[in-house]
């Protein structure tokens, strides 16, 4: 009897499995009195089976009994029967990992559009050092489309439902401060331009961003020839090559999910622009290709018993023992790098005023199809 009892049981829940998406698989780990066979959610089965090793010390370390490792491992399996009760997915670690790696393919693809929106000039041509100075100092605010679609669905599957209401796209920013130098003898100019921001040694904005920290820093330089150097009502045309370098991370700490994301971008950047002077007024467009190299590393530490459990529920305490002793991985990451070509068209108008310079310029990534924008305001002569 006790054998058709335990039968059916395992029947039922192999049923419930079934009907919620999710198929289990066998681990064999080592408990103080001996080896036994559990069912482990397919979900985190390729996490786990790597890690046995580590499983076994823990559960030595911890004096745990072959008895307790298969009640631990059948509260999981209850967990995920009954894990939509509390997010909107029966496989949080397949759809966390996911999301996460393919949104730092989104961003290993944002970073570069958001580097060549720094010192971006109305004239394709600032004019020569001497006879006469010409130099502009000032700050630049740049976004670029950023498509946060798997990011969400990365945070919904860790329980944090907050994101539901933001939308797809958001926009990655860069603000820096520039400089452009006129050139010596030959008709060129230089330009450069730098930032560095850590929110942590910002009382003020990290107490309005917390949990979140953010580090970032960026440095770019670039020269242009003029091959036409243009005049009153004359076109200029000039063609120039640049590089920038930005390194940056974001930190989550939550009481449910500690995550941390790190990047990395080398980029060099060739381009053509063409721009005209009419009175007060320089429209302008010109061309761009990258030729960028990213990084971006994540990891998530995710306290799961809070997750896909409530402490009433009765297989709770099972989740966070499976948690402890490793059965149910509580950290995770990925990453992704590579080089990439980006071909951008871009263009705007600047406002010369005197001592003051406006420049409000577009672009579009090609390859990517990412839309971008930047603001400039200037102290120039």
């Amino acid at each position: 009897m006790v054998k058709k009892t335990k039968r059916f049981a395992a029947l039922a829940m192999a049923f419930a499995f079934a009907a919620s998406g999710l198929f289990a698989k066998p681990l064999t780990v080592k408990g103080v009195d001996g080896e036994v066979t559990i069912d482990i959610p397919d979900d985190v089965y390729n996490m786990v089976s790597g890690r046995v090793d580590e499983i076994n010390n823990a559960l030595r370390e911890n004096g745990v009994n072959k008895s307790q490792i298969e009640n631990a491992a059948d509260m999981v399996n209850e967990a995920y029967v009954n894990i939509k009760d509390y997010i909107p997915t029966d496989s949080p670690f397949t759809v966390a990992e996911n999301g996460l790696n393919d949104f730092c393919d989104d961003l290993a693809d944002v970073i570069p559009n958001s580097q060549t929106q720094q010192n971006v000039y109305a004239e394709a041509w600032i004019g020569k050092l001497f006879p006469g100075f010409h130099f502009g100092a000032g700050v630049n605010a740049g976004v670029s489309a950023l498509d946060v679609s798997t990011l969400k669905d990365a945070a919904l599957a860790l329980g944090v439902d907050d994101v539901k209401d933001i939308n797809d796209t958001l926009v990655f920013p860069t603000i820096t401060v520039d400089a452009r130098l006129g050139g010596i003898i030959l008709p060129f100019d230089i330009g450069v331009t730098a930032m560095s921001i850590d929110t942590s040694k910002m009382d003020s904005v990290d107490k309005a961003i917390d949990p979140v920290a953010i580090d970032f820093f960026t440095l770019g330089a670039d020269i242009r020839y003029a091959i036409f150097q243009g005049g009153f009502m004359r076109p200029k045309w000039s063609v120039g090559a640049g590089f920038y370098y930005t390194k940056g991370g974001v930190d989550v700490d939550d009481d449910t999910a500690k995550a941390s994301l790190d990047f990395k971008s080398t980029t060099f950047m060739v381009n053509t622009q063409a721009s005209i002077k009419l009175l007060c007024l320089v429209p302008f467009i010109g061309g761009r290709a990258l030729f960028s190299k990213t990084s971006v590393d994540w990891k998530v530490n995710a306290e799961w018993a809070r997750i896909i459990a409530k402490e009433s529920d009765t297989y709770y305490e099972g989740v966070a023992n499976a948690l402890k002793w490793g059965i149910l991985p509580s950290s995770f990451s990925g990453s992704s790098s590579g080089f990439s070509v980006y071909p951008q068209v871009f263009g705007g108008i600047g406002l010369d005023l005197l001592f003051l310079n406006l420049t409000v310029s577009g672009s579009y990534d090609i390859a990517s199809k990412i839309p971008s924008a930047a603001v400039s305001v200037r102290v120039a002569w």
